[in-house]
């Protein structure tokens, strides 16, 4: 087991293209129980509400689009899909409040009770998309995600030559454990 809860990791922009890979594949963020999922992308991703209206325009959670994201809430163990607009017909109907969206209505993600214990902390793995990646990725690593041991390495590994400073990455590679959380900033 290792001693470090939080890794400060600075890279040159050269290294952005595998982190933009991290944010598509996946990661863990922290939330508190209760949070709609308006509220995770404002609170926790930094997103601004114009920003959500106008370019958010695809929520996945669980797998189910989501339109009103402002009634349906976020538990431990959720799994959150981000994107821009989709292209195609399915693009269209996936989206958020659209005019197709009947054509989904089976499987869309409806209004539900909130855990009201805001104090309990949960783990949401997250997936962002298209240019939303590219747009906020960035501001997302620097605010800080959870990752596993593993993918960490294969970063590092392929990338040393970016790496401008990495204390602790020596002990966390020498006893990984399954996840660790990393603020990544880049020059």
């Amino acid at each position: 087991m290792n001693n470090v809860a939080c890794l400060n990791i600075r890279m040159t922009r050269e290294a952005l293209p595998a982190w933009n890979f991290i944010l598509q594949k996946g990661f863990f963020l922290r939330a508190h129980s209760g949070m709609t999922v308006r509220q995770f992308l404002v609170e926790i991703l930094g997103y601004d509400n114009s920003f959500i209206d106008e370019i958010v325009r695809t929520i996945f959670l669980n797998s189910s689009p989501v339109d009103d994201i402002s009634t349906v809430h976020i538990d431990d163990g959720d799994r959150v899909a981000i994107g821009g607009a989709m292209p195609g017909l399915v693009g269209i109907v996936m989206g958020r409040d659209n005019p197709y969206k009947e054509f989904r209505s089976g499987i869309a993600c409806n209004s539900n009770e909130a855990d009201l214990v805001p104090e309990n902390s949960i783990r949401i793995f997250t997936k962002i998309f298209s240019t939303i990646v590219t747009r906020t990725g960035t501001d997302i690593l620097a605010r800080g995600i959870e990752v596993s041991c593993e993918d960490l390495m294969k970063i590092m590994e392929n990338n040393k030559a970016h790496l401008l400073d990495g204390d602790g990455l020596d002990e966390v590679f020498a006893n990984p454990e399954d996840d660790i959380r990393v603020v990544i900033e880049f020059d």
